[in-house]
């Protein structure tokens, strides 16, 4: 009668075996330390906000609706670059010296930029905590109309 060998150990029952080893690639970056929630160095996001700023020009958190459908809708941080008879507004995601970031323009007549940045300073001031909280208590101890009171 055979008796079966035993591994010396689990490690040669869990070893991949050859064939289905991925080969090593050369080139490939290495992964970078993650440091913040969203895994990069927080002085490597102020310099990218620099460059952004300087190249795609001021940046704003802006409640979109239909404006500009390629960008999107809600609030978006856009970058918008105010000429003499144009603003151009650009959505940028990513790494600034990439190539391969995603880049999404869209451009404006000045007078209506000037219309979406009054509509958002309005939208801004109209949704200040401090603003809603004192609306609410008024609305809380308001006195009730005279022909809605039980006698």
């Amino acid at each position: 009668m055979k008796t079966k060998t035993v591994p010396k150990t689990t490690w040669d029952l869990l070893a991949i075996p050859a064939f289905l080893r991925r080969k090593k690639r050369r080139g490939r970056p290495p992964k970078l330390e993650p440091t913040l929630s969203n895994g990069l160095d927080p002085d490597k996001h102020i310099e990218w906000d620099r460059i952004k700023q300087k190249k795609l020009g001021t940046r704003y958190d802006i409640v979109l609706n239909d404006e500009a459908p390629r960008i999107g809708s809600g609030l978006r941080t856009v970058y918008v670059k105010e000429g003499r008879k144009w603003a151009v507004m650009t959505s940028r995601e990513g790494d600034p010296e990439d190539k391969e970031s995603r880049v999404i323009k869209k451009r404006f007549p000045l007078k209506v930029w000037h219309l979406m940045k009054a509509s958002h300073e309005r939208y801004l001031k109209r949704n200040d905590p401090v603003e809603v909280a004192k609306r609410r208590s008024r609305r809380r101890y308001r006195k009730p109309h005279k022909e809605n009171q039980d006698v």
